[in-house]
């Protein structure tokens, strides 16, 4: 194997890394047998009041489950847990692997000599392929409070920045019905399980191809001509204070004066047609990376 060969490789390995770690939580709760089905017939059961505010199924079996999560999960530190409120529903559909969740925050009671209650909140996530509950809280007992444990606030700190994206926190919001919809468009691009994403929407590719082309060559004054853009993963989310979905892409480049190609992860908001990327170009790495939030 020549030189090239090992960089394009070992490239391809780096990115493909960073971006799967991004999304390992999920995805080590989940697998790639679950249907896109599943997540119409959930998305489906949202359905919102007068005010236009999502209002979820109430699943009391569930509730008492994650009150006896808690529980079993911080022995001796709550007093109660009954105030359990739905936050988000959350999906990501790549080629091979599928995964959903849904999220609660609870405001649970802390146990301690005084009369008064001290109240403290903490996030659960339900994996309902699975069945599983979990969370990414741990008791800091110095400071008597629950905060966020190493491992996942180091994850996070390589996320995408989704309201710099232009997906996050929009005026212009997707509604359940796009969300339904493009669900059922990946539906038509499965073969033996697997996504594709030019056979679900033909008709729309070239133009998301030429606007994620045009986009790298107007921002990426390095890049000599796009090579290839491939369909990364499609992700949603849905909450009462927000609704957004998105496709990631991975775009191969050739660069000006190199004859190694090199990889860039862009966005692109069906709600808005917005094409973006958080990669930066690295001269010492000479690779395209998205940096950490830690750097």
């Amino acid at each position: 194997m020549n030189l090239i060969s090992k960089k394009i490789k070992t490239r391809f390995k780096l990115l493909f890394i960073c971006i799967y770690l991004c999304n390992f939580y999920v995805f080590s709760q989940e697998g790639e047998y679950i249907k896109i089905e599943n997540f119409i017939f959930n998305t489906e059961q949202l359905k919102k009041n007068q005010k236009g505010i999502i209002i979820p199924q109430l699943d009391r079996n569930l509730n008492d489950r994650i009150e006896f999560f808690i529980q079993e999960t911080f022995p001796n530190i709550i007093d109660d847990s009954k105030n359990i409120i739905w936050q988000s529903y959350k999906t990501t559909t790549n080629p091979i692997l599928k995964a959903h969740s849904m999220s609660f925050m609870v405001r649970v009671s802390i146990k301690n000599t005084n009369e008064n209650k001290i109240y403290r909140y903490i996030e659960i996530d339900y994996f309902p392929k699975t069945d599983e509950l979990s969370t990414y809280y741990i008791w800091d007992s110095e400071k008597r409070n629950f905060r966020i444990n190493d491992s996942e606030l180091e994850r996070r700190s390589y996320l995408p920045q989704l309201t710099d994206l232009k997906i996050e926190n929009q005026p212009n919001k997707a509604g359940i019905n796009d969300i339904l919809q493009e669900y059922r468009a990946l539906i038509g691009g499965i073969n033996d399980n697997f996504v594709y994403f030019n056979q679900a929407k033909e008709s729309d590719l070239d133009k998301i191809n030429e606007n994620i082309s045009s986009y790298v060559k107007q921002n990426y004054s390095n890049v000599d001509f796009v090579m290839n853009i491939v369909f990364d993963s499609y992700h949603t989310f849905i909450s009462a204070y927000d609704i957004y979905h998105y496709y990631t892409f991975i775009v191969q480049v050739k660069l000006q004066g190199s004859s190694t190609p090199n990889f860039i992860e862009v966005f692109y908001n069906p709600s808005t047609e917005i094409v973006n990327s958080d990669f930066v170009w690295s001269s010492q790495r000479e690779t395209f990376y998205r940096p950490s939030q830690n750097d």
